[in-house]
């Protein structure tokens, strides 16, 4: 299994995890041979790449941290709370009981599976943005919560304010949201009022949520020199539940097609987390982060500073830079592995790029 990006896909590519629409429903199934028409409608949906299987990548099999039924469920859950905020009634009790029941779920499912590392990249559409951004910051901040030895309680409560970071976000004008293209200072300056009002709103619906999960939501956007916003706290000010969330939210903003940029490589948004961390990150929790998602999933296609091209096959926790790989050969000969990790001779080849093939 491997990630193909959307303009490399070709006919007869077969479909390694199906793709869902905003509603949760199936726009196309696991194994599927990919047509033209196929082709043309995930491309129209913006979906920006999936997951294919092929020889290249058939000795790779990537485990989810959570399965997709929880996962497509828990982006529902969000997109009733959002819907349900901008009605007159608001958010029900059901709704909001239904989404705790399933931060409850995604806590001890990362539990269970609290020696995986996270090596998918995530698969969603424009549309559905919103609501599985909010749902990848969740597990993000959860996988992050597991590794630090937080007890299920708190993982619980980080993972709600994770879950419902953004619900600010219905409050502020959409076609400032979507703007394709920079946004002016006033609208800016608009933008950075969500963690505010998110937390505002979330205070006063009689939900009976942990006030931690609250000031997850409303500190998210804070940073540890004081740059941050609503508040412009720094430091041990900024609640931990906060220090997270914030680094979740960044790397899953950042490694998705927004209208106004093209989505970065996991790999060059660790590398933009780790250059802040101690300045606008916590330092220990972007070191817990960088153990836990890898910067190369598998399934990467890399080139090497040597000029080969190669397919990672491997990645290690304590060296998320320097992967296993095996070499792209366009002849018969047996398979070559090089691990830069444990291999000495090859402490001067490194990744020098991600490729699209």
């Amino acid at each position: 299994m491997r990630y193909i990006p959307t303009l490399c896909l070709r006919e007869g590519m077969v479909l390694a995890r199906g793709l869902y629409g905003t509603d949760g429903s199936l726009l196309l199934q696991e194994g599927q041979s990919l047509k033209q028409s196929y082709i043309a409608r995930i491309s129209m949906n913006g979906f920006q790449g999936v997951y294919i299987d092929d020889k290249l990548s058939e000795e790779i099999e990537i485990k989810n941290v959570i399965d997709d039924e929880l996962r497509n469920s828990a982006a529902k859950a969000v997109r009733d709370i959002f819907v349900q905020s901008l009605t007159s009634t608001g958010i029900s009790q059901n709704t909001a009981e239904n989404a705790k029941a399933i931060v409850h779920g995604i806590v001890e499912e990362i539990i269970k599976n609290r020696n995986v590392m996270v090596n998918m990249i995530d698969l969603k559409s424009y549309d559905n943005y919103t609501y599985y951004h909010s749902v990848n910051v969740g597990v993000l901040s959860i996988v992050v919560g597991v590794a630090f030895g937080m007890d299920p309680n708190s993982l619980y409560k980080l993972g709600l304010g994770a879950l419902l970071h953004d619900i600010g976000k219905v409050f502020i004008d959409k076609n400032i949201i979507d703007k394709p293209g920079p946004l002016t200072p006033e609208e800016f300056a608009t933008v950075k009022k969500h963690p505010a009002l998110g937390y505002e709103y979330l205070r006063n619906a009689n939900l009976d949520l942990p006030i931690s999960s609250l000031v997850g939501i409303r500190q998210h956007h804070e940073r540890l020199d004081g740059s941050g916003y609503p508040d412009g706290i720094s430091g041990r000010e900024i609640h931990q539940f906060s220090r997270i969330i914030s680094i979740a939210d960044v790397f899953d903003a950042m490694t998705s097609d927004r209208p106004y940029r093209a989505a970065m490589m996991p790999s060059e948004v660790m590398e933009f987390l780790m250059g802040g961390a101690g300045k606008l990150f916590d330092l220990e929790f972007v070191s817990l982060f960088t153990r836990k998602v890898a910067a190369f999933p598998l399934g990467t296609c890399v080139l090497l500073s040597n000029g080969l091209t190669a397919i990672v096959v491997e990645n290690y926790e304590d060296c998320c830079l320097r992967p296993k790989v095996k070499v792209i050969r366009g002849d018969s000969a047996a398979p070559l592995y090089l691990d830069l990790k444990n291999n000495r001779k090859l402490s001067n080849l490194t990744i020098a790029g991600v490729v699209k093939i």
